[in-house]
């Protein structure tokens, strides 16, 4: 992730001009995440929550377009907006970076625009040289409806755990988690989605805990504890769960992934903090790195690379780290990696010199 391309055309004015006036209040929707009543949204509290499954953070709330607004709306529709948009449109994101469900975020400012309420955040667990203060955090625009003021203490006896699939689905009850899609689903969440969890009334099932205080059923196999010491090898078999999954700008999510989104959220997963973009995660292995990061240590020659090792590449006529990914072994020789390549293209594993990319070194975040 290295470049914004979008701007505000005349028919994202036209959809903005849609909203409801900017007198009116919107409303917090029933949450997709909790069985309870609707949470308080965030509305001008200087800390809050992502209150839906996953939550797109915009470069400005100018440059969201007709065809994102099932991305705004609270639950959001991650599937019917990636479904609903072309190839070119996808070109087009004008997104920062995304936020999953639970994520605290620091607010300084709040503006309306169409109708709508948008908060400026900082997404906390995403370092970036951007971040002046040291949050650790990534900066951007939510719609206020996606974010919710309440945080409650998960109760005693629980323990934390993050979904391990690309996306599970969480239920409204222990039953309808048994009985699977179609029946009491309450929403569809991320990979890396962290809840408090504790033992389900029925075998084979957790529940999980949202911030508001309601309660998500999930199959017990679809979450997982972060691992101690996690290794090299757990990076890799995190990443292959992702291949085939289409590219998605600023994505950070099991529903899309650009480059360092992949790379950071494998990280992420297994309990590993690095910086949110590509230039910072190869910085950060040659000592300058970003408040709340993970430090790491240069690898300059593909001869000492390791699997889980982070590949960085620049264009063929440019310097600064434009791609990354992740480093899997030799085959046949040659050294490779997964990564997710461009729009258009999926996650896959490939010679790491097949991009058209010129490779510049890596950066070694384990030491196993």
């Amino acid at each position: 992730m290295y470049s914004v391309k979008t701007v505000l055309t005349a028919a994202a004015a036209a959809f903005l001009a849609l909203a409801p006036p900017a007198t009116a209040v919107p409303t917090a929707p029933t949450a997709p995440s909790s069985a309870s009543a609707a949470p308080r949204a965030c509305d001008g509290a200087p800390t809050c929550y992502v209150d839906v499954t996953v939550a797109q953070v915009w470069v400005s709330p100018e440059q969201v377009r007709p065809v994102d607004a099932p991305a705004t709306t609270n639950p959001a529709d991650v599937r019917g907006w990636l479904a609903g948009m072309t190839l070119d449109e996808r070109r087009e994101v004008a997104g920062e970076t995304q936020a999953l469900h639970g994520i605290r975020v620091t607010v300084d400012r709040s503006e309306w625009h169409g109708g709508l309420l948008w908060d400026h955040v900082w997404v906390h667990g995403q370092p970036t040289p951007r971040d002046q203060a040291g949050r650790g955090a990534y900066p951007g625009w939510i719609p206020d409806r996606q974010l919710t003021s309440e945080h409650r203490r998960p109760p005693g006896g629980t323990h934390e755990e993050r979904v391990a699939r690309p996306t599970a689905r969480g239920f409204a009850t222990a039953r309808a988690a048994l009985d699977g899609p179609g029946s009491g689903q309450t929403g569809e969440y991320s990979y890396n989605t962290s809840f408090p969890v504790e033992a389900g009334p029925l075998p084979g099932v957790v529940t999980a805990h949202s911030p508001s205080g309601g309660r998500v059923f999930f199959r017990a196999g679809d979450l997982a504890r972060v691992p101690s010491a996690p290794s090299g090898a757990d990076v890799v078999a995190a990443a292959r769960a992702f291949l085939g999954l289409p590219y998605l700008w600023s994505g950070t999510s099991g529903f899309g992934y650009d480059c360092s989104g992949l790379t950071s959220q494998v990280y992420s997963a297994l309990g590993v903090t690095i910086p949110r973009d590509a230039q910072p995660q190869f910085d950060a292995g040659g000592g300058q790195v970003p408040a709340g990061s993970a430090a790491g240590v240069r690898i300059s020659r593909t001869e000492d690379l390791r699997p889980g090792d982070i590949v960085a590449f620049r264009p063929a006529t440019g310097t600064e780290v434009t791609h990354v990914g992740i480093y899997t072994g030799t085959r046949n020789g040659e050294p490779m990696m997964i990564n997710s390549p461009r729009t258009g293209d999926p996650v896959r594993e490939e010679p790491i010199g097949s991009t058209g990319r010129v490779y510049v070194g890596a950066t070694r975040f384990l030491t196993r």
